[in-house]
């Protein structure tokens, strides 16, 4: 990764002005993961932290790695659409969003819920954040 590169992804977050940016996790078997991780980290440093930061999960532990995540979002009545707007895609689908289910399933349960996804939210982040459910 080229400073050119970080300086691209910061011109991209200075346009949006968010007040929240999902990434990857950054322990992450898969390289592009770990650098989109660290895009984000790296500009939401240079922003002054003034957006909350969450990292996300993949694939169940088999691509992201040592993730212990302290903010649930209830998704049982959103999954049918994520999964819809998953499919709509051009990638492979078909084979990575079985494992997300099982996922959903999981953190659900962990939440008490029948689905959910879980975060990893930076601290200190500033905002409010996304509402656990």
């Amino acid at each position: 990764m080229s400073k050119s590169r970080y300086e691209e992804f910061w011109e991209i977050v200075q346009d949006e002005k968010p007040d929240v940016l999902f990434t990857h996790w950054p322990v992450d078997t898969h390289r592009d993961h770990r650098v989109a991780s660290l895009l984000a980290y790296d500009a939401w440093l240079r922003s002054g932290r003034r957006f909350a930061l969450y990292y996300y999960e993949v694939e169940l532990g088999s691509q992201t790695q040592s993730f212990q995540p302290n903010h649930y979002v209830d998704i049982t009545t959103t999954e049918a659409r994520k999964r819809t707007a998953c499919f709509a895609h051009a990638s492979s689908v078909q084979s990575w969003y079985p494992l997300h289910e099982q996922m959903h399933r999981f953190r659900g349960m962990e939440l008490g819920s029948k689905s959910a996804e879980a975060f990893i939210r930076q601290v200190p982040s500033a905002g409010k954040g996304v509402p656990l459910s």
